[in-house]
Protein backbone atom coordinates (compact mmCIF):
# COMPACT_ATOMS: atom_id res chain seq x y z
CA UNK A 1 0.00 0.00 0.00
CA UNK A 2 1.38 3.59 -0.60
CA UNK A 3 0.75 6.22 1.85
CA UNK A 4 -1.12 8.74 0.50
CA UNK A 5 -1.12 12.23 2.23
CA UNK A 6 -3.28 12.72 4.74
CA UNK A 7 -1.41 9.10 5.84
CA UNK A 8 2.13 10.66 5.51
CA UNK A 9 1.09 13.64 7.52
CA UNK A 10 -0.52 11.75 10.23
CA UNK A 11 2.45 9.76 10.48
CA UNK A 12 4.74 12.97 10.54
CA UNK A 13 2.52 13.96 13.69
CA UNK A 14 2.99 11.04 15.20
CA UNK A 15 6.63 10.96 14.80
CA UNK A 16 7.62 8.04 12.47
CA UNK A 17 8.29 9.61 9.65
CA UNK A 18 10.42 12.71 10.87
CA UNK A 19 12.33 15.71 8.49
CA UNK A 20 14.58 18.07 9.89
CA UNK A 21 14.37 20.99 9.11
CA UNK A 22 10.80 20.75 8.94
CA UNK A 23 8.50 20.66 5.27
CA UNK A 24 7.43 23.39 3.65
CA UNK A 25 4.00 23.78 2.04
CA UNK A 26 4.85 23.62 -1.10
CA UNK A 27 6.73 20.47 -0.74
CA UNK A 28 3.45 18.31 -0.36
CA UNK A 29 2.33 16.29 -2.93
CA UNK A 30 -0.85 14.40 -2.89
CA UNK A 31 1.28 10.78 -2.38
CA UNK A 32 4.51 12.28 -1.86
CA UNK A 33 6.87 14.85 -0.79
CA UNK A 34 9.17 16.81 -2.82
CA UNK A 35 13.07 16.96 -1.08
CA UNK A 36 15.08 20.23 -1.44
CA UNK A 37 18.56 20.35 -2.60
CA UNK A 38 21.23 20.18 -0.11
CA UNK A 39 24.53 22.57 0.20
CA UNK A 40 26.74 19.19 -0.13
CA UNK A 41 28.22 18.03 -3.66
CA UNK A 42 30.79 15.50 -4.38
CA UNK A 43 32.32 14.93 -7.76
CA UNK A 44 33.91 11.52 -8.63
CA UNK A 45 37.81 13.05 -10.54
CA UNK A 46 38.95 11.19 -13.31
CA UNK A 47 41.72 9.32 -12.69
CA UNK A 48 43.56 7.76 -16.01
CA UNK A 49 45.00 4.53 -15.46
CA UNK A 50 43.34 3.97 -12.06
CA UNK A 51 41.34 0.87 -11.20
CA UNK A 52 39.30 0.24 -8.64
CA UNK A 53 36.87 -2.39 -7.37
CA UNK A 54 33.46 -2.24 -6.00
CA UNK A 55 33.41 -6.05 -4.25
CA UNK A 56 34.79 -3.96 -1.12
CA UNK A 57 32.45 -1.47 -1.31
CA UNK A 58 32.24 2.14 -1.50
CA UNK A 59 34.11 2.75 1.94
CA UNK A 60 37.15 1.01 0.43
CA UNK A 61 37.90 3.83 -1.83
CA UNK A 62 36.11 6.44 0.00
CA UNK A 63 40.20 7.62 1.44
CA UNK A 64 41.75 6.80 -2.17
CA UNK A 65 41.59 10.84 -2.73
CA UNK A 66 39.25 10.14 -6.19
CA UNK A 67 36.42 12.24 -4.78
CA UNK A 68 35.89 16.33 -4.41
CA UNK A 69 33.43 17.41 -2.36
CA UNK A 70 32.08 21.07 -1.85
CA UNK A 71 29.67 22.57 0.69
CA UNK A 72 27.97 25.47 -0.23
CA UNK A 73 26.66 28.47 1.52
CA UNK A 74 22.79 29.73 0.95
CA UNK A 75 24.60 33.14 -0.28
CA UNK A 76 28.15 33.85 -1.31
CA UNK A 77 30.18 36.28 -0.01
CA UNK A 78 28.33 39.29 -2.06
CA UNK A 79 24.81 38.04 -0.87
CA UNK A 80 23.53 36.19 -3.94
CA UNK A 81 22.47 32.40 -3.93
CA UNK A 82 24.97 30.00 -4.74
CA UNK A 83 24.34 27.46 -7.46
CA UNK A 84 25.97 24.21 -8.95
CA UNK A 85 26.15 24.03 -13.07
CA UNK A 86 25.63 20.56 -14.37
CA UNK A 87 26.83 20.22 -17.46
CA UNK A 88 25.90 18.19 -20.11
CA UNK A 89 26.98 14.20 -19.63
CA UNK A 90 28.29 15.51 -15.93
CA UNK A 91 27.77 13.13 -12.64
CA UNK A 92 27.36 14.28 -9.23
CA UNK A 93 26.54 12.94 -6.04
CA UNK A 94 24.40 15.45 -3.83
CA UNK A 95 22.68 15.20 -0.68
CA UNK A 96 18.85 16.34 0.18
CA UNK A 97 18.38 19.25 2.66
CA UNK A 98 16.51 17.19 4.88
CA UNK A 99 17.56 14.65 6.98
CA UNK A 100 15.06 11.61 6.70
CA UNK A 101 13.89 9.19 9.41
CA UNK A 102 12.21 6.23 8.22
CA UNK A 103 9.94 3.96 10.58
CA UNK A 104 10.72 0.02 10.53
CA UNK A 105 6.91 -0.68 9.51
CA UNK A 106 7.74 1.74 5.83
CA UNK A 107 9.59 1.66 3.01
CA UNK A 108 10.38 4.42 0.80
CA UNK A 109 10.99 5.34 -2.62
CA UNK A 110 12.95 8.41 -3.79
CA UNK A 111 12.47 9.33 -7.63
CA UNK A 112 13.23 12.08 -9.85
CA UNK A 113 10.39 14.69 -10.70
CA UNK A 114 9.59 15.27 -14.15
CA UNK A 115 9.86 18.71 -14.56
CA UNK A 116 13.61 17.57 -14.17
CA UNK A 117 13.98 14.52 -16.50
CA UNK A 118 12.24 16.67 -19.67
CA UNK A 119 15.45 18.41 -19.21
CA UNK A 120 17.85 15.46 -19.13
CA UNK A 121 18.15 15.28 -15.24
CA UNK A 122 17.97 11.95 -13.43
CA UNK A 123 18.09 11.62 -9.91
CA UNK A 124 19.12 7.97 -8.73
CA UNK A 125 21.02 5.40 -11.04
CA UNK A 126 19.78 2.30 -9.44
CA UNK A 127 19.35 2.71 -5.92
CA UNK A 128 15.65 4.40 -5.12
CA UNK A 129 15.30 2.26 -2.20
CA UNK A 130 15.43 3.71 1.21
CA UNK A 131 15.00 0.81 4.11
CA UNK A 132 13.12 0.24 7.25
CA UNK A 133 15.04 2.28 10.13
CA UNK A 134 17.54 4.07 7.79
CA UNK A 135 17.84 8.12 8.57
CA UNK A 136 20.15 10.41 7.29
CA UNK A 137 20.34 13.09 4.11
CA UNK A 138 19.47 11.56 0.97
CA UNK A 139 22.39 11.21 -1.60
CA UNK A 140 21.25 11.54 -4.59
CA UNK A 141 23.28 10.50 -7.94
CA UNK A 142 22.61 13.17 -10.60
CA UNK A 143 23.31 13.30 -14.03
CA UNK A 144 22.94 15.42 -16.59
CA UNK A 145 21.88 13.00 -19.64
CA UNK A 146 20.65 16.84 -21.84
CA UNK A 147 22.46 19.04 -24.08
CA UNK A 148 22.51 22.20 -22.65
CA UNK A 149 24.17 23.51 -19.04
CA UNK A 150 21.55 22.80 -15.92
CA UNK A 151 22.28 25.13 -12.88
CA UNK A 152 20.80 23.66 -9.19
CA UNK A 153 20.19 26.09 -6.51
CA UNK A 154 20.51 24.49 -3.30
CA UNK A 155 17.45 24.70 -1.49
CA UNK A 156 15.13 25.99 -4.47
CA UNK A 157 15.48 23.37 -6.44
CA UNK A 158 13.48 20.14 -5.15
CA UNK A 159 14.54 18.00 -7.63
CA UNK A 160 13.58 14.42 -6.41
CA UNK A 161 10.69 12.86 -4.01
CA UNK A 162 9.79 10.42 -1.76
CA UNK A 163 7.45 7.92 -1.45
CA UNK A 164 6.05 5.51 1.07
CA UNK A 165 4.82 2.17 1.60
CA UNK A 166 3.71 0.12 3.93
CA UNK A 167 5.05 -3.14 4.76
CA UNK A 168 2.78 -6.02 5.77
CA UNK A 169 4.27 -5.84 9.14
CA UNK A 170 7.26 -4.19 11.02
CA UNK A 171 10.75 -5.07 10.59
CA UNK A 172 12.26 -5.95 13.63
CA UNK A 173 14.89 -3.55 15.43
CA UNK A 174 17.78 -6.07 14.88
CA UNK A 175 17.03 -6.36 11.62
CA UNK A 176 16.48 -2.80 10.85
CA UNK A 177 18.62 -0.55 8.43
CA UNK A 178 21.80 0.45 11.31
CA UNK A 179 21.61 -2.69 13.22
CA UNK A 180 24.82 -3.76 11.53
CA UNK A 181 28.16 -2.67 11.30
CA UNK A 182 27.67 -2.91 7.78
CA UNK A 183 24.92 -0.74 7.17
CA UNK A 184 27.14 2.59 6.32
CA UNK A 185 25.10 4.57 5.35
CA UNK A 186 22.87 4.91 8.71
CA UNK A 187 23.04 8.70 9.33
CA UNK A 188 25.08 9.85 6.39
CA UNK A 189 25.79 13.48 5.85
CA UNK A 190 28.16 12.97 2.90
CA UNK A 191 28.18 10.94 0.13
CA UNK A 192 31.35 9.45 1.24
CA UNK A 193 30.47 6.36 3.12
CA UNK A 194 32.40 5.50 6.07
CA UNK A 195 34.32 2.76 6.06
CA UNK A 196 32.79 -0.13 7.55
Amino acid sequence: MILSQPQIREAVEKEEIKFDPPLEPRQWGEASVDLRLGLKFTKFRPAPGVTFSMSGGIGSIADTGLWDEQVFEIKDAFGKRERYTLEPEEFILALTYEHVWIPRHLIAMVEGRSTYARVGLSMHQTAPWIQPGWHGQITLEIRNSGVNNIQLTPIDDMPCQLTFFQLTSAVPEKAAYGSRSTDIYQNQRSALARKA
